[in-house]
């Protein structure tokens, strides 16, 4: 059994084409992946998927890596792209499905409620809320999403922004005085 600071004769190895050590790393790959992934998904199957597109790139693409040493930080730097680009497109989805499901329920509202003018009020700050957090720098439209919409604690944001979780706080602290602001500025005719 190889010894886990032997690592790096399994990278060089494993980019000289040698299958075994690119399955010994692989091995030792998922076991220090997946409880990072689980702690910032706290969804075992959707950190497994993601474990497994991580050693997917790694066996395209380690080969390309130029100093062996940097092998764990790469490693790392690839699942967070990986996290991202997951929650990008479930964000992008979930848009997709609140948009339908809005007009579907617009539809089945008016017709069952007896208040019209209250649904349209309702739906209006709806539209003005989720304009108001697109328009907030990344940095804080990040953490009101994770914070809010995925009801993720600040520890597991932390790691999903590269921020320490005292950071997180901050940054969800200033958005909600942004969108305070915004808000009482539109109720001037600011907007």
């Amino acid at each position: 059994m190889v010894k886990e600071n032997d690592y790096l004769r399994l990278v060089v190895e494993a980019q000289a084409g040698d299958q075994d050590s690119m399955g010994q790393l692989a091995i030792r790959v998922r076991a220090r992946l997946y409880p990072y992934l689980y702690q910032v998904t706290s969804d075992h199957h959707l950190s497994q998927d993601l474990v497994q597109e991580v050693l997917l790139a790694m066996v395209r693409f380690v080969d390309g890596l130029e100093r062996p040493e940097s092998f764990w930080p790469w490693i790392f730097g690839v699942a967070r792209n990986k996290i991202q680009e997951h929650f990008r497109v479930q964000h992008r989805r979930e848009i997709l499905r609140s948009a339908v499901l809005d007009d579907v329920n617009y539809f089945q509202r008016v017709e069952t409620n007896h208040n019209v003018l209250e649904f349209i009020v309702s739906r209006e700050r709806q539209k003005r809320l989720s304009s108001a957090v697109r328009q907030l720098e990344r940095k804080y439209r990040d953490v009101v999403r994770l914070r809010c919409f995925r009801e993720m604690p600040y520890s597991d944001i932390s790691s999903v922004i590269n921020c320490s979780p005292q950071q997180a706080r901050v940054r969800f602290f200033r958005a909600k005085q942004s969108l305070k602001t915004s808000a009482a500025l539109a109720t001037l005719g600011g907007d």
